[in-house]
């Protein structure tokens, strides 16, 4: 066996970013738009089912957050008001 003249590189796999935030931490920020967010959205956003979402809220609102409720054509938006 002769060796090739060309020997094939093998690099590692390119590791994907992390987010380094906590659930509660991206959940925070996700409240926190000028849009809020739906279940739906959270659905997607974190792979909760319904029940779940809505307890995080309430966990949020248990850490002292003020989560205001309002109806949209989308469904219920959640969103963090911000106290003056």
């Amino acid at each position: 066996m002769t060796p090739s003249s060309d020997p094939e590189i093998k690099t590692p796999p390119a590791k994907p970013v992390r987010n380094n935030l906590t659930r509660q931490q991206q959940l925070q920020k996700l409240l926190s738009r000028k849009a809020g967010a739906t279940i739906a959205q959270m659905q997607n956003t974190f792979g909760w089912q319904p029940h779940s979402a809505r307890a995080a809220i309430s966990m949020m609102r248990k850490a002292g957050h003020t989560v205001e409720r309002s109806g949209s054509d989308k469904g219920t938006v959640y969103r963090i008001v911000k106290e003056a």
